[in-house]
């Protein structure tokens, strides 16, 4: 499999527009959906920010790399463990659930600080380099053994996948089971480069949030 600046400027373009379409029809339908509807926007700019740090790494500028890696990872380690949880709560009918995917929504805004703020206080300590058609995000000083590294996955993935696979909609669990076999598809295959290749996969799945969208009844006015 093989990523590119291309495929990120590609992908991140569609997704901008979108995610234009899916808020357009969130907020003239049910706005409740508004915050999933967002999904595709943000991954947009989130890939158009990983292809700016493509062509400075292909390029050799790695003094330039630090505000489109910020970006990315604000994204990858903060942004989606507090947005995903989140967007199943607001358009959660049941009220308990709604509670629980909250719950996570704050979870992921804890474990996004703890991975995301040393990062941003210390981008230094952070190691970036392209790996077998993509980009590797190390840092050896956070998880200095892959058995911590693998706890901290494991549990990103439970605060995003949860909430998706538990929602009482039924195209938003389809969407949970879309986003899952992305996550076990990068664990299996490209675990060097997790980051990067899952939030490139999660991309392009964000998409089907447009059929989301477009099969959730209005409400009644």
């Amino acid at each position: 499999m093989c990523f590119s600046a291309e495929a990120s400027f590609v992908l991140g373009t569609g997704l901008v527009v979108c995610g234009g379409a899916t808020l357009r029809s969130a907020f003239a339908g049910d706005r409740r959906y508004a915050a999933l509807a967002g999904l595709p926007l943000f991954f947009g700019i989130q890939q158009i920010s990983e292809g700016v740090l493509w062509l400075r790494l292909d390029a050799g500028s790695a003094g330039n790399t630090e505000l489109p890696m910020l970006i990315f990872l604000l994204f990858a380690y903060w942004f989606w463990p507090v947005w995903v949880p989140l967007s199943a709560a607001l358009v959660e009918p049941r009220r308990r659930k709604q509670r629980t995917f909250a719950l996570c929504s704050m979870a992921g805004a804890i474990l996004g600080g703890a991975l995301f703020l040393p990062v941003l206080l210390h981008p230094e300590v952070l190691s970036i380099s392209i790996v077998r058609h993509s980009i590797q995000y190390s840092n050896p000083e956070m998880f200095p053994y892959d058995g911590a590294k693998l706890l901290a996955r494991a549990i990103y993935a439970a605060i995003i996948c949860i909430p998706l696979l538990l929602s009482s909609v039924a195209q938003v669990r389809v969407f949970g089971w879309l986003i899952l076999g992305s996550v076990i598809f990068g664990f299996l295959f490209l675990s060097y480069a997790f980051t990067s290749v899952w939030c490139f996969l999660a991309a392009v799945l964000s998409a089907y949030i447009y059929i989301v969208l477009r099969r959730t009844p209005r409400p009644a006015t």
